[in-house]
């Protein structure tokens, strides 16, 4: 599973349209309205951000994190990896016939 955030809800369509149209994302969740406090370039921000969770497999880790890489418009990009170390047979087979 990976997480990122991005600034709009039009640039978390575009990422998750393209992870899932890739193929290297089964299924891409978009939560609104997240607030994030975060310290960049020496100065403190409040954001309103949408929060990505991306379920895949690891081996399309690479590919996720070079599209986001190349859709996202922040200078860093958050982009964090879990592994799903436990979960419903049937749904974590969904998503590796989802995938390639």
């Amino acid at each position: 599973m990976v997480m990122t955030t991005v600034g709009s809800e039009e640039q978390a369509v575009v990422i998750a349209d393209a992870l899932v149209n890739k193929k290297v994302a089964a299924c891409v969740n978009i939560i609104p309205s997240i607030r994030s406090i975060y310290r960049f370039k020496g100065k403190v921000w409040d954001d309103e951000e949408y929060l990505l969770i991306i379920k895949s497999t690891e081996n399309n880790y690479s590919e996720i994190e070079k599209t986001i890489t190349e859709l996202h418009n922040y200078e860093i990009p958050e982009i964090l990896s879990f592994p799903m170390e436990k979960g419903s047979r049937n749904f974590l087979n969904w998503i590796e016939e989802s995938v390639l």
